[in-house]
């Protein structure tokens, strides 16, 4: 995933984010074909990685999935991951033709995002944007962690479609300690 510019380190691991791995893969998957010039070959890379496909092809001195498949050197799962791949477009393709009728799409998730420019504890951004913590954790699956990286100068933190104002108002009234989850505490003099 680093490779193809998703940010891992300890606050945040942008593999787990549906949207920029999906980019991240489709970019891989793409290089894998451009190297080898056949989506099975370029699939069992993605699986196995490219270099144990390189050797195979090496090994075997053919550049047919199908035979490589039939000896020793992959492991099951790469074996199998390029029939379950095609098998999967296939059914996807026409679905009704393999007995899967009546299937209930969810819709997309809609969100927006608002840039940071300072940490929040997620518990205080979910009440900001008016949701549960639980929600604002699976709108924002990259951050592992209950705070928003601390040491990131802006970041765009995904909220549901529609509460953008109403959360930049309750972020900006907000003190540095309350959107860390602490209290203002008033302090009067005896």
């Amino acid at each position: 995933g680093i490779r193809y510019g998703l940010k891992v380190d300890n606050w945040v691991d942008e593999r787990r984010d549906p949207e920029k791995s999906t980019v991240a893969a489709a970019k891989y998957l793409k290089d894998l074909y451009d190297r080898f010039n056949n989506w099975y070959l370029a699939a069992a890379g993605y699986n196995a990685g490219e270099g144990r496909i390189d050797r195979a092809i090496k090994k075997y001195d053919t550049e047919d999935f199908w035979k490589i498949s039939k000896e020793k050197y992959l492991h099951t799962e790469t074996k199998d991951y390029v029939p379950k791949l095609i098998a999967a477009a296939m059914i996807a393709k026409s679905p009704e033709k393999y007995g899967f009728k009546a299937i209930q799409y969810e819709e997309p998730v809609r969100f927006e995002e608002v840039t940071l420019d300072a940490p929040i504890d997620l518990r205080v951004a979910a009440k900001c944007a008016s949701i549960t913590y639980e929600e604002i954790k699976a709108l924002n699956p990259e951050l592992l962690h209950w705070l928003t990286p601390p040491d990131h100068k802006e970041y765009r933190l995904k909220i549901p479609a529609g509460v953008k104002a109403k959360f930049q108002s309750s972020y900006a009234s907000l003190s540095p300690e309350e959107r860390l989850g602490g209290e203002k505490v008033t302090v009067e003099e005896a």
